[in-house]
């Protein structure tokens, strides 16, 4: 019964390893990639068990299935004790899933003045939510903002510190993505991104499949001169996704990774148990990364991410 124990144990977490690897299409690899590290940390038990039923044979199986778990993890912790980078302006990213409008207005005003961004990205913006966060105060405190509102989870907004230009709004996409440029005082002026592709599941991921392709295409085209970027937002994609890691195998670089801040899970946030899920993710180019967190989202289904970089 260990032996079988043990066998089922690394049979998924190889299952886990393989769905982290492969570009798959077909919706059941994309969820067992999202689900990839609980699937990955059966591994542990996996190796123990064979060991103690199979001696040093299952040891070496075990071993094997550890290593190959670990290996796909390790780039997310990699860089924690790497030298700080350099860098003069400061500049700080919050970002939101406010749940289809359902989050607390009042914590996300509270959230800004504890932790001061320069910007404030939102996901699932509707017109009420809108309203609220404006009642709530947020124009005294991020009083420039380029939101596109809409019913149900399609609505996005950017919020800033200082004035915005070179507004726009991208077409192609089921929710809104927005871009626009944040005029810092006395540094570079970063382009800042509002994206949500659609989620794999429980649609079709054809969507969710040619969203993430057009993000990628999006983001080469910005020009090698034009300053830093930043991209925030509900991905819909771990880093367990290849499409997901396609997006930061340039220029762009995960935050989280750049600070070995490892698996930053932010959902499902609504549940007893911890999320499980790291799908909001703040990307960078051209801009150091200092620290990256998560916050709560009274309300949400996500936990927010927020990132200090230096321009």
């Amino acid at each position: 019964m260990i032996i079988v124990l043990g066998i089922i144990f690394v049979t998924v977490a190889l299952l886990g390893a393989a769905s982290h690897i492969v570009d798959s299409r077909h919706q059941a690899v994309i969820v067992a990639g999202a689900l990839a590290r609980p699937l990955l940390l059966m591994s542990v038990p996996g190796a123990v068990l064979l060991a103690l039923a199979a001696g040093w044979i299952g040891g070496m199986v075990g071993a094997a299935a550890l290593a190959a778990a670990a290996g796909t993890q390790v780039p997310l912790w990699r860089h924690r004790f790497r030298p700080k980078q350099v860098g003069e302006i400061p500049f700080t990213v919050l970002h939101a899933n406010v749940l289809l409008g359902k989050a607390d207005t009042d914590a996300i005003v509270a959230l800004v003045d504890r932790h001061e961004p320069d910007v404030l990205t939102i996901v699932e913006l509707t017109p009420h939510a809108h309203r609220g966060l404006l009642d709530a105060g947020l124009r005294e405190r991020l009083p420039y903002s380029f939101v596109s509102t809409a019913a149900g989870g399609n609505g996005t907004g950017i919020y800033s510190r200082h004035p915005l230009t070179d507004e726009e709004r991208h077409d192609g996409y089921v929710t809104e993505l927005l871009s626009s440029r944040v005029a810092v005082p006395g540094g570079p002026k970063p382009l800042v991104f509002a994206v949500h592709p659609v989620p794999p599941w429980p649609r079709h991921p054809e969507a969710w499949v040619r969203e993430l392709a057009a993000i990628r295409q999006m983001l080469a085209k910005v020009p090698d001169d034009d300053g830093p970027v930043v991209v925030a937002g509900d991905f819909n994609a771990t880093f367990d996704h290849k499409r997901y890691r396609d997006l930061v195998s340039g220029r762009y670089r995960d935050a989280a990774i750049e600070v070995g801040a490892g698996h930053l899970a932010t959902y499902h946030a609504d549940l007893r148990i911890p999320p499980l899920i790291a799908i909001d993710h703040i990307l960078v180019r051209d801009a150091a990364v200092t620290e990256v967190g998560l916050v709560d989202l009274p309300g949400s289904d996500h936990r927010g991410i927020r990132a200090s970089l230096l321009l």
